[in-house]
């Protein structure tokens, strides 16, 4: 995944708006994330779809998603973080 794909840019988002609520695991509406990167709502659904194949995301239900031990990991390797 390049890094400034916009499966990357949505993974960063949810990331960040999860790691700002206080927990990186938590679910988030997907169109939130869609709206901080500027996707419109058929974009999101057609990355979460393969997010969620990748194993990246998982869906809490059709709106909210979320974070992964594998898509922590690829935020990790993304942002070089510790």
């Amino acid at each position: 995944m390049g890094k400034d794909t916009k499966d990357t840019k949505f993974m960063l988002a949810l990331y960040d708006m999860a790691n700002e609520r206080g927990d990186i695991y938590m679910p988030i509406s997907r169109y939130e994330v869609g709206k901080k990167i500027a996707l419109q709502d058929r974009g999101v659904n057609a990355i979460c779809k393969l997010l969620v194949q990748a194993n990246f995301i998982r869906k809490e239900d059709e709106e909210l998603v979320y974070l992964t031990e594998h898509g922590f990991s690829l935020v990790k390797n993304l942002r070089k973080l510790s």
